[in-house]
């Protein structure tokens, strides 16, 4: 009998994904939605930044297989309530070329949704700290939001810089507002929309930023912590999971049930 590609899917990763069902009192109270942040995905490279294509094809099918809704941030009031709904928010920092390759295919096989956090200086080229990987290009980013799978976020037009361990913190307060400003000008003259979403450098930021990027009218900015969304959760700080190849899917299932 010949495997089929969901099969596939199901043993790629070297683990079974089992068709489990979420025990109802997971759900009981107000829905906790983990927010998940990857960047490439790859079978050149193993680093904290990396997860390989099998593994993020068998984390996508357990999310699907599971009954999970992928939502945009714009949508989270509609599921932190009470009852047994489960919803997870795909977060992607970079902007990687594989996203193209290897999640796109996925997202409308599935109907995911998926938030991607670009640089906008290096996009169409790439990230010579990431050993030169290639970026997606404004058609590339066009074509994914006239899906209405995709939607667009910040992580800086050009402040993608460590400087010192600093991040962003290295920076001005006129450079930050002027870099700011010139992504959204940039991102709404190539793909007609500017964007809420802002995704911090390296998880870095302070009281000084943060009023920065509020007075640049963000309203969802996602860190680097620990944790889920939840029904208090203040989006200004919205908590990640990072996902790597280290997230197998037993620890991978663990997360997404609220065992952080």
């Amino acid at each position: 009998m010949p495997l089929t590609r969901r099969d596939f899917l199901k043993l790629s990763s070297g683990a079974f994904i089992l068709p489990l069902s979420l025990p109802k009192n997971l759900f009981a109270d107000y829905l906790k939605i983990p927010v998940l942040m990857y960047h490439d995905i790859s079978n050149e490279f193993d680093d904290e930044y990396t997860i390989s294509p099998p593994l993020f094809a068998a984390q996508m099918e357990w999310l699907y297989s599971n009954g999970y809704k992928t939502i945009f941030f714009n949508e989270v009031d509609k599921f932190i309530k009470p009852g047994d709904d489960r919803a997870a928010i795909i977060t992607f920092d970079d902007g990687y070329a594989s996203f193209g390759s290897y999640t796109f295919p996925l997202l409308k096989e599935y109907g995911f949704k998926a938030t991607i956090n670009a640089i906008g200086k290096h996009i169409g080229s790439y990230i010579k700290l990431a050993r030169n990987r290639p970026l997606l290009s404004w058609d590339e980013y066009r074509h994914f939001i006239k899906s209405g799978l995709v939607e667009l976020g910040c992580h800086t037009y050009d402040l993608h810089i460590y400087k010192s361990g600093l991040g962003i913190l290295g920076f001005t307060q006129k450079e930050i507002e002027d870099d700011f400003r010139l992504f959204q000008d940039v991102a709404k003259k190539e793909t007609g929309h500017d964007t809420k979403i802002l995704a911090w450098p390296y998880g870095l930021y302070d009281k000084k930023t943060m009023n920065i990027a509020q007075r640049a009218g963000f309203k969802y900015i996602l860190t680097s912590n620990e944790g889920y969304l939840q029904k208090d959760s203040d989006l200004l700080k919205i908590p990640r999971r990072n996902i790597n190849n280290r997230h197998d899917l037993v620890s991978f299932q663990q997360y997404l049930r609220g065992g952080v």
